[in-house]
C-alpha cells in the first residue's frame, strides 16, 4: 500500500508561541522604574516571571523570591533605586548563591546594601536612595543578569551610568536585548566595544 501525502498550497492558522521569560523579566523592571500603572501584555507563565510580578507588585518589606536567581539580580538593583527598606530573600540554595559582584558595583556608585547573614550571598537588606555615582568596572565574562540588572536602573541615575567591562565578553546576546528592550522605553544607550553608556 503507499499513501500519498500532499500539503495544501496555503492554509491560515494563528500559532502562539511561549513568550520569552528573559524578555517578560526586563519588562517588569523598566516597567515598574517608570511608574506605569499598567501591566505589559503577552508575559511569560513561567516560575520566574512570576514571582518578579508579585514582587514588584507587593508592598511588603520582605521580599522571598524562591529559586528565581533572575529576579534575585534583577530586584537587588531594582531596590537599591526605590525609596523604602526592603530584605531580599529566596531559597536555602539561593541563599548559598554568591552575588557579591553586583552588591559591589552597587556600592561603588552609591547603593546601601547590607548581606542580613553569609557575606556575599542572600538575604540582603537594602535600602533604596537616589545613587550618585556614574561609572562602573567590571570584568566581561560575568553574568549577563549583573550587568544588565545595572543596565535597567541606568535611567533612575542623575548623570546615566557608564559600565566598562574588561576582558572577553561572554554573554553580549543578553546586553544587546537588555539595551534594545531599554530603547523600546525611549532610554538613550549605546554600546561602544568594550563601553556601555547611557547618555
Amino acid at each position: 500500500m503507499q499513501l500519498l501525502l500532499k500539503s495544501p498550497s496555503s492554509f491560515k492558522e494563528i500559532i502562539r508561541l511561549p513568550t520569552s521569560k528573559s524578555i517578560s523579566n526586563r519588562v517588569l523592571v523598566i516597567n515598574a522604574l517608570a511608574q506605569s500603572t499598567s501591566l505589559p501584555a503577552c508575559l511569560s507563565t513561567c516560575d520566574d516571571t512570576r514571582v518578579m510580578l508579585e514582587a514588584l507588585m507587593s508592598d511588603k518589606r520582605m521580599v522571598d523570591i524562591g529559586a528565581a536567581g533572575t529576579a534575585m539580580r534583577f530586584l537587588t538593583a531594582y531596590y537599591a533605586v526605590t525609596p523604602g527598606e526592603h530584605v531580599l530573600t529566596g531559597t536555602e540554595r539561593m541563599r548559598h548563591r554568591p552575588i557579591r559582584v553586583l552588591v559591589d558595583a552597587l556600592r561603588s556608585i552609591g547603593a546601601d546594601i547590607h548581606y542580613v547573614d553569609q557575606e556575599g550571598y542572600p538575604p540582603l537588606r537594602i535600602q533604596g536612595k537616589p545613587l550618585v555615582g556614574s561609572t562602573i568596572q567590571l570584568a566581561g565574562d560575568v553574568s549577563s543578569q549583573y550587568i544588565s540588572a545595572l543596565l535597567l536602573i541606568a535611567p533612575m541615575l542623575p548623570n546615566g551610568l557608564t559600565v566598562c567591562l574588561e576582558g572577553e565578553i561572554i554573554s553580549k546576546p543578553y546586553i544587546d536585548l537588555t539595551l534594545s528592550l531599554m530603547r523600546d522605553f525611549g532610554a538613550q544607550v549605546s554600546w561602544n566595544r568594550l563601553l556601555l553608556f547611557r547618555c
